[in-house]
Parts: structure tokens; C-alpha cells; sequence
């Protein structure tokens, strides 16, 4: 878990001025490919496919705790996949520039968070290889 662990008035800061809660319905296109990015997602329920290029699910995103959207934690991101609700979902979405500028004050913390961060997209790299991998074979 992104932000478990650490210290509560951090954590409070960044809930009170980065967070919001959203919920899509199925179907609902929450990003495209390209779009400017500014938030990133915590998935609380349901599921969301990410999809490259407009090809097929290129990964999908279930379990509670799942993050999507992390283009924007990158200075002038864009979106690098298009997410959709595959049914309804429940998020927290985190505005990145706002979280940041805690992060400014508390570096530290910004350090952990982006250390657990970077594990996150370690294993999704790794499962896509993987998924590749076995389709090339």
C-alpha cells in the first residue's frame, strides 16, 4: 500500500489537498492515450482496463489498492495507456502537482512514497514481459 505506514500528518495533508474520491460507471472512459496528465488513481473497487494504442487490454486492474495513471507523477506527462471501466469502480484520485508540492516540504516521505511507487511499475513491467513472452513462444 502506497502511503501505509508512514507519517499521519503527511498523509492527512496529502488526503486533505491532493485527494478526492471518484466513481465511474462501466464503460466510462476515465483517460485517453495522450491526454495531459495531472492525476493518478487508487482503485477502491471494480475494475479498469488499460489499453495502448487502441489495441486490446494491454492489462487489467482489479484488486483494491491497484494504481493507474501514474504518467502524471513525470513533469509535462502525458497519459501512455487509455483507462476504462470494465465495470463500476470506485477511486481516489490523487492530483499529482498537489501531492508534490507536500512532497516539497517533506521529501523524505515523497522519497518513500516514490521508492514504493517504483515497485509498483517494476511488477507490472514484468508481468506484461512475462505476458509477452508467452505469446511470442
Amino acid at each position: 500500500d502506497l502511503f501505509s505506514g508512514l507519517d499521519l500528518n503527511v498523509m492527512g495533508e496529502i488526503a486533505d489537498t491532493a485527494c478526492t474520491e471518484a466513481a465511474y460507471s462501466a464503460g466510462t472512459l476515465i483517460f485517453n492515450e495522450g491526454d495531459s496528465a495531472n492525476a493518478f488513481y487508487i482503485l477502491c473497487k471494480g475494475a479498469v482496463d488499460l489499453k495502448i494504442g487502441g489495441e486490446k487490454t494491454v492489462y487489467r486492474l482489479a484488486d483494491e489498492s491497484d494504481l493507474f495513471g501514474w504518467s502524471s507523477l513525470v513533469e509535462n506527462a502525458r497519459y501512455t495507456a487509455t483507462a476504462i471501466a470494465t465495470a463500476d469502480i470506485q477511486t481516489v484520485k490523487i492530483d499529482a502537482r498537489k501531492m508534490n508540492r507536500v512532497f516539497d516540504n517533506n521529501p523524505a516521505f515523497g522519497l518513500a512514497v516514490y521508492r514504493r511507487l517504483s515497485a509498483v511499475f517494476n511488477r507490472r513491467l514484468s508481468s506484461i514481459y512475462h505476458r509477452f513472452m508467452s505469446v511470442e513462444q
